[in-house]
Formats: C-alpha cells, structure tokens, sequence
C-alpha cells in the first residue's frame, strides 16, 4: 500500500469518528437534559426559628445583704422551700442595737425640748431663729432614729418572694460584706420559684426579625431527651449579644425569652435548652419545593425565578416568593396550580439556561 493511500484512509478515519461524535451529541441533545420536577400545588407552610440557651426560674432573686455583719444564725439550707417573708438568716446586732439605743434617746431628748420651744414660741417668748434652730433640730433627730431602726431591722434578713433556695453561699460565723461602687457585694443565696420556668435563647440576627411576643414555642432539654415543653415568645431582646467564632468573625444573636407552659420537678435553672418558635401557619397557599427557587439575573436585575417545563423546554419564569418551611416555599406571584417546575438536581439546576432542551421526570410531592 502506497504512502498517498495511507494519508486518505487515515483522513477518512478521522473524518468518520467526528461525524460519528457529532451524530451522537446531536442525539443526546434532542432528547434532552434530565432533570427531576414537580408540579406546583396548594399546601401548608409552617416556618420555624430556631435557637439554643439555658433554662432559668421566671422569679429568681440574687439574694444580698443591705448592712455589713458576722452571719450569728443560719436558718435555712440548699434545696429547702421557703415562703415570702420567712426568715432566712440573722446577723450579729449588737452593734446596732445599741446605735438604736443612743439614737432613740437622742429622739426623745431632742422631742421634748422642742415641745417646749414650741409652746415658748407660741407666747413670742423666743425668737423665731431659736425656734428654728430647735425644729432643725428635731428633724435630724427623728431622721438619725429612723436610720437607725431600719439598720437594726436589716440585721434579719427574710425572703422576698416564694420559692426554693438553688443556691446557698454563706455559712454560720462567715462576714457578710455589702456592695459598693467598686465592688460587689456577698451574694448570700438565690432564690428561684421553681414552679414558673422559661427558657432564655438566642437566636440569629437574621431570623430575629420574625420573631414576635405571643408565638408559639416548643422548648427541648438536653436532661430530658424524650420531653418537650410547649411555652410562647414574652420577650425579644433589641441589643444584641455578640460572641467570637474565630479570630476575626462574630456571631451576633439577640435574646429571646419564653416562657414555658408547665413544668415538672426535674427542671433545674442552668440546663441547656433548644427551642423551636413557630413564626408563621399558612394553609391553603402555592407552594414550590424550596430548591427550586433561586435568584438569577433577568433583564439585568437580580431577581427570584424558576424553571418551568413547557414542551420540553425550561423557561425561566419570574416569581415572588413568601414564606418558607424547611423543605417548600411560598409562591405568591409568577405560578400556577399544576406547573410542572425543575427541582433538580443541583448540578443541572444550577447551570441552566432559559430555553433548554430537557427531559422532565415528575417526582411525587
């Protein structure tokens, strides 16, 4: 065989591989790209925040001393239910039992002089700067005695509200040293009305917006895995409390408060809590599976669209969306009852074009 002869057969090989390839891409693309769809259809959406923190008593006080003194008697221990007004401890008060004593003395002295200032000034018996002087001091006297007084009844120190007592940090013999400006103040006890819980969690600034007081929560403990606690949203917090998740990043939350239903006596202040706050119901609404919603540009302006198969072509169609669950969203403008939408998969969704061939298999909803 002659080398011309080689040249020809080698260039017609090469010419019926590409006509080869060219029929078969040919072929593939008039059947199309497979992708998976569903048919838009009236649903439910329930849209959910959620968010991690602890669990506290509703009415808990931080329990301090308002005068400076040597606990004599110690009348209660962790863990025991006390009532509003019982007595909880006593500290040493002879030192102002007897500031007392000289102050009410000082009173009644000071008392009595005035009343005969007084009846002296009625006669014009006295001048009116003596009188004054008198009255003045009288004022200081009775206020010095009342001061006094209120010292000496802060030496008993009872509850203040109704509940247990979580936390017990002073003992029998130990000074109790109260708040300044500088520094704080013992903090004898805490007392929590275990009855009335809620659970403080923080949620994601880009959620908290949709959060409201009055909604509807449901609050899980990590303590009781096979519990759930209903309870609704009391409070949402307006500053926001930030944590680092890195060198460089933060995380900014807000606090939200919820208060639970009921409780039981497991239920302990301090236990980590996840909660799930319902923010919207809607019934009877279009709704799309949520991926096959995503933002392209359309006439150059970013905006909310998907697919629709319409003779086996996928066209870019404009939508306006409302709210969402974890798998569907809301479709107020764009779409109706039974259009058939691409949702995947990812890979082909992602990269296609307005107008492409595909071939459409429908999923169930």
């Amino acid at each position: 065989m002659s080398k011309k002869i080689k040249i020809i057969l080698i260039i017609a090989s090469i010419l019926a591989i590409f006509i080869l390839l060219t029929l078969l891409n040919r072929s593939r693309n008039s059947s199309g790209i497979n992708c998976e769809t569903q048919q838009v259809h009236y649903g439910s959406i329930l849209s959910r925040v959620s968010g991690t923190g602890e669990l506290r008593a509703t009415a808990q006080v931080n329990l301090q001393a308002q005068v400076m003194g040597v606990v004599r008697r110690l009348r209660v221990q962790e863990g025991q239910t006390v009532r509003r007004g019982d007595t909880l401890l006593e500290l040493d008060r002879q030192s102002y039992e007897a500031q007392l004593i000289l102050a009410r003395a000082q009173f009644n002295q000071t008392r009595l002089r005035h009343s005969r200032m007084e009846s002296l000034y009625a006669r014009n018996l006295i001048s009116a700067e003596a009188y004054e002087e008198s009255r003045t001091a009288y004022e200081v006297a009775e206020a010095q005695f009342r001061q006094a007084q209120d010292q000496f009844n802060k030496t008993v120190i009872c509850a203040p509200i109704d509940g247990t007592v979580t936390r017990l940090n002073i003992k029998e013999g130990e000074t109790v040293i109260i708040g300044t400006m500088n520094a704080a103040g013992t903090v004898l006890m805490v007392i929590a009305d275990l009855s009335r819980m809620e659970a403080l969690i923080q949620i994601d600034e880009t959620d908290v917006l949709s959060v409201q007081p009055g909604q509807v929560a449901t609050v899980k403990v990590d303590a009781l895995p096979d519990t759930s606690f209903s309870g609704r949203v009391t409070r949402v917090g307006y500053m926001p409390v930030t944590s680092m998740l890195g060198t460089e990043q933060t995380a900014v939350n807000f606090e939200v408060e919820i208060s639970l239903d009921s409780t039981v006596s497991a239920l302990r202040p301090g236990m980590t809590v996840h909660a799930d706050i319902i923010t919207a119901q809607l019934d009877s609404v279009l709704v799309v599976p949520i991926q096959a919603v995503g933002r392209r540009k359309v006439k150059g302006k970013d905006t909310e669209t998907v697919f629709v198969v319409k003779n086996n072509r996928a066209v870019l169609t404009p939508v306006r969306t409302g709210r969402s669950s974890d798998t569907e969203i809301e479709i107020t403008e764009g779409l109706s009852p039974g259009d058939e939408v691409i949702t995947g998969p990812y890979k082909i969704l992602s990269k296609l074009t307005d107008n492409a061939l595909v071939q459409a298999k429908l999923g169930s909803k």
